[in-house]
């Protein structure tokens, strides 16, 4: 029978087996029908040349030199010294986008997913728990406690992409997923973002979608940059919420023990949870305040997410009953 326990993690703890959540190292989704809050920003769009940050840097003519990038703003803050921090979960190569050198290229077919795979733990936003919660665990991940929503057990399985790329469908497709190749691009507390995409995620498959049509924005550009608008704007909303949630000091670290119908062993962790203790025991005033600023139905969201662990569970024993058939 297969088994589920949730367990506080615990230092130099042993387990037959570790195995846990990737770490995702980029910002929350947004689902845009769902975020009434706008972005600060300005967002720079797409001209005949490349973008450079500061006036003083040379504009690039060529259409076959790549335009220089000076990082994500969805990368992490810090890095070491002489570095350059890794790009956000998904994206190998963001760029700015250019009318010039992107003008021939095509994206993935808008239902193509394959690219997420890999991953069993994909960023999502405070205001797409409502939606998330009926499907995922969500759960908080790293110091910064960056909400995320877990899409498989094992590293590198994505329980709900088929072989063909396809998201399961009924299923609830985060806007961290939705938006990509686009990315916006710079540091998170400039007032002047650049909107960037993954160079590496060219396509050629039936359906790619263009950027440009007779040297003209396309609606598929258009779509994008609006949801990477709405997706900044969720990112420093939620990580208001995250910062409110640490403070309150209401969190626990956890794991997962799981025993699957063949006897394998798994620990699942670790990752981050509220507890329900010590979130009931906050005091009036501060539930009041969430409660005005919204945050307090993410908490009930994600308790009640936490449930889906179960179905999290079914699915990979499927997953592998129906891979040992094809044997």
């Amino acid at each position: 029978m297969a088994l589920i326990r949730p367990v506080a993690a615990q230092s130099g703890r042993k387990s037959p087996e570790r195995r846990g959540l990737q770490p995702v190292l980029a910002a929350n989704g947004i689902e845009k029908r769902s975020l009434p809050f706008p972005t600060s920003a300005t967002i720079l769009r797409p001209s005949s040349h490349s973008f450079c940050r500061s006036e003083d840097q040379p504009v690039n003519t060529s259409t076959s030199t790549p335009p220089k990038t000076n990082g994500s703003a969805e990368a992490p803050a810090a890095a070491p010294a002489g570095e350059v921090p890794p790009p956000p979960l998904f994206y190998s190569r963001p760029l700015p986008l250019s009318a010039q050198y992107h003008a021939t290229v095509k994206i993935r077919p808008e239902t193509d997913f394959s690219f997420a795979a890999e991953t069993n733990a994909i960023p999502i936003s405070v205001p797409e728990f409502v939606l998330a919660a009926r499907h995922y665990p969500i759960i908080f991940i790293g110091e910064d406690l960056i909400p995320s929503m877990a899409v498989g057990l094992r590293p590198g399985d994505n329980l709900y992409v088929d072989v063909k790329g396809a998201w399961e469908p009924g299923q609830y497709i985060p806007a961290y997923v939705r938006r990509y190749p686009f990315i916006l691009m710079g540091q998170q507390d400039q007032e002047r973002l650049q909107l960037g995409i993954d160079d590496d995620a060219r396509s050629s498959k039936d359906g790619a979608r263009s950027l440009f049509a007779d040297g003209k924005e396309t609606e598929v550009l258009q779509q994008g940059m609006g949801l990477c608008e709405q997706f900044h704007a969720a990112f420093r909303f939620s990580t208001d919420c995250t910062q409110a949630i640490k403070a309150a000091d209401i969190t626990e670290p956890q794991s997962l023990e799981v025993q699957l119908p063949n006897g394998e062993k798994l620990n699942v962790g670790s990752f981050i949870s509220v507890k329900e203790e010590k979130f009931r025991a906050l005091p009036d005033a501060t539930i009041l305040e969430w409660r005005e600023k919204g945050w307090l139905h993410a908490i009930y969201f994600h308790l009640q997410s936490l449930n889906n662990w179960e179905a999290l569970l079914a699915r990979t024993a499927n997953r592998m009953a129906a891979a040992a058939a094809l044997r």
